[in-house]
């Protein structure tokens, strides 16, 4: 008797386990492959009457898998066209996406957003913070400042040899870091230094050349003169005096005091900022020939250590001091002058030490003193010369900076002149 029992009783807990098991699978809400639509790339511009306007451009499995001969901009991105929607919310205007897209719309792979001026200048925080709320969205997501709609870049974007829309924008990313022309950031990076106490986010720009949009939809037998008459070399984002190529420049930084937009800086400026903050991994840059007017010399720069900075509270006005040591190798002779002698070496790292420490000086004062805005991380710093949180919190750190008085001083070694050790020039 007792042993039917005990089986009767292994019987009934099998079958809960079992029925346990079945219900707890989640299974009943799932959602197959191919019944979602993965958005990979999503623009923020401001719609009228505090409205948002999104644009998104979801993924077409077959597209990103290699060109299907199609010469559409669409199918270059392993994309759909851009669908635009205006709501009062994103997660409101992704819910309408759904009434004309014939899958569920997914966050899953979102690898871009990009946001547009209006809404930068705004304040970025009370349009991309309930995004991080969702289950679906990640904060290593990479965004961009776009001066103007960030609907217009996905109508124009025409990449040169990508065909995916995320590996577009890792590439970008990726080339940024060695280049200095652009700084790199993600959504996470944004907004925990939107939340620090007088410390300020930036962001990459991707601006719209229109010169070389128009080019190419005109015409693309268009002589060098008539593109780009007689303009010079330019650095600012949507600018680049260049024919051909993809209608869109990844140069520039956008700048930020707290979470709304207040400036651009162009691609020296941001090798500056890059350099001040010591993010900078290796750039080559040019150089005026100091003995030769009109020649430039190429010097590719990098740190040696991380740069020391000293900033003095008690002062008034407040003292910020910057130290940085640089290494150098010289990979660019415009000029006749034979820059392996040591005195001509020493004469050029004199030249490009004072320019450089007159440009960072420039640029650290003109964000200071034009905006109180403080993207070089220097106010992370100086916690230790506060008791207490409440007290640093207190501190009038921007009204400070209006004042603010900078000195940069750097130390340059060139210490490679390349495999040419005899200048080149005529017998």
């Amino acid at each position: 008797m007792k042993s039917l029992t005990l089986k009767r009783t292994l019987l009934s807990l099998l079958v809960v386990a079992l029925l346990g098991a079945t219900f707890s699978t989640g299974c009943y809400d799932r959602v197959e492959l191919e019944g979602m639509a993965f958005v990979v790339g999503l623009g923020l511009d401001k719609g009228p009457n505090n409205t948002i306007d999104v644009t998104v451009r979801i993924a077409v499995p077959g597209e990103m898998a290699g060109n299907n001969g199609s010469s559409s901009n669409a199918a270059q991105l392993g994309g759909s066209r851009p669908i635009t929607v205006r709501a009062n919310t994103i997660a409101g205007a992704l819910t309408l996406l759904n009434s004309t897209v014939e899958r569920q719309v997914s966050l899953l792979h979102l690898a871009t957003i990009l946001i547009g001026e209006n809404v930068a200048k705004a304040g970025v925080l009370d349009y991309v913070g309930p995004l991080v709320r969702m289950r679906e969205f990640r904060r290593t997501v990479t965004f961009f400042v776009v001066p103007g709609e960030a609907r217009e870049i996905f109508e124009t974007n025409q990449p040169v040899l990508e065909k995916s829309m995320s590996r577009f924008h890792e590439s970008i990313s990726e080339i940024s870091r060695h280049t200095g022309l652009s700084v790199t950031s993600k959504i996470h990076e944004f907004i925990v230094e939107s939340e620090e106490p007088n410390e300020d986010p930036v962001a990459p720009v991707m601006a719209v050349n229109e010169k070389v949009k128009e080019q190419t939809q005109q015409s693309q037998k268009d002589t060098r003169e008539e593109t780009m008459p007689g303009q010079n070399v330019s650095f600012k984002p949507g600018e680049l005096v260049r024919m051909g190529g993809n209608s869109l420049d990844f140069i520039g930084t956008g700048v930020f005091r707290g979470d709304k937009l207040v400036t651009y800086l162009d691609g020296i400026e941001t090798r500056m900022l890059l350099m001040i903050r010591g993010e900078l991994l290796r750039t080559q840059m040019d150089f005026p020939d100091p003995q030769q007017k009109g020649k430039y010399e190429v010097i590719e720069l990098k740190h040696a250590r991380t740069p020391q900075t000293e900033i003095k509270l008690d002062s008034d006005p407040i003292q910020i001091k910057i130290r940085q040591k640089l290494e150098g190798d010289l990979i660019g002779v415009q000029s006749s002058i034979d820059y392996t002698e040591e005195n001509n070496m020493r004469v050029l790292e004199n030249s490009v030490r004072e320019t450089l420490k007159q440009k960072e000086q420039d640029l650290m004062e003109h964000l200071y003193h034009d905006y109180q805005a403080a993207p070089f991380g220097m106010f992370r710093k100086i916690r230790s010369q506060f008791s207490t949180i409440q007290e640093m919190e207190q501190y009038p750190f921007r009204e400070k900076l209006k004042t603010a008085q900078v000195t940069v001083d750097i130390d340059l070694n060139i210490r490679r002149i390349g495999v040419q050790l005899a200048p080149v020039g005529p017998k």
